[in-house]
């Protein structure tokens, strides 16, 4: 588990480190619902943290629907096996504006654009495997939603590991947890068997050939058709 790596130190009290963490981990992908945790000692320390900060965030996550705790031998915590609704009900009670989405994805086109660009310019041939493959990957999870969405989500973030940057991929975690909010509060259940989906393609297809501007401009077209159909359905 890649993303169980030492928590910096960033202004934000412990727990909500290891909370945010985890929470992003659920939306790159990371951890699929249904999935162990690992021991909650071994994930403080895998985390560089005490073991009473790791049960607070996990208090937390299990207080938010998030996690599933399961007593005896075969125990442990579980990401919840509903854990895409539960992310929507809760990014459906914050106040979303289109003037919020619209500064949000002017910050996508400047991180993930570049993130385009540097993995084109960077990426080796099984880099470009890796991200063939994530865009597979939500490709078959049509149209179950949330998990395309999910999918969708470490696609970009495959791609700005594949940049090389560290910061662009500090930055592309963050957007896509973001625009997941974004797009968790527009859509409804009933709702989300309708969804176009989006079309990778030429984001993959500039990349595997090497072409960093066309690669930037697909992605920056990609912003744009997101930022369009999430204004239609806000």
């Amino acid at each position: 588990m890649k993303f169980l790596t030492p928590l910096s130190a960033e202004g934000n009290s412990a727990p909500d480190m290891v909370f945010r963490r985890l929470r992003e981990a659920i939306t790159m992908g990371d951890l699929s619902p249904g999935e162990q945790l690992p021991p909650e000692n071994e994930l403080a320390r895998m985390l560089g943290v005490a073991p009473m900060t790791a049960r607070i965030a996990l208090g937390a996550m299990r207080d938010m629907g998030l996690l599933t705790t399961v007593r005896g031998r075969n125990g442990g915590n579980f990401v919840a096996t509903d854990v895409g609704e539960r992310l929507a009900d809760a990014a459906r009670r914050l106040r979303l504006t289109r003037e919020e989405l619209r500064d949000l994805t002017d910050w996508r086109r400047a991180i993930s654009g570049e993130a385009c660009y540097l993995a084109a310019e960077r990426g080796s041939p099984a880099d470009f495997e890796r991200i063939v493959q994530a865009a597979r990957d939500y490709d078959d999870l049509l149209p179950r939603f949330p998990d395309m969405r999910f999918a969708d989500a470490r696609f970009h973030t495959i791609i700005a590991e594949v940049s090389g940057s560290a910061r662009l991929l500090k930055q592309e975690t963050e957007i896509q947890v973001e625009v997941t909010n974004f797009i968790l509060s527009a859509v409804k259940p009933a709702a989300a068997k309708n969804l176009t989906p989006y079309n990778h393609d030429p984001i993959v297809k500039a990349i595997r050939n090497r072409q960093p501007e066309a690669a930037r401009k697909a992605m920056l077209e990609h912003a744009e058709q997101t930022f369009a159909w999430i204004t239609v359905v806000l």
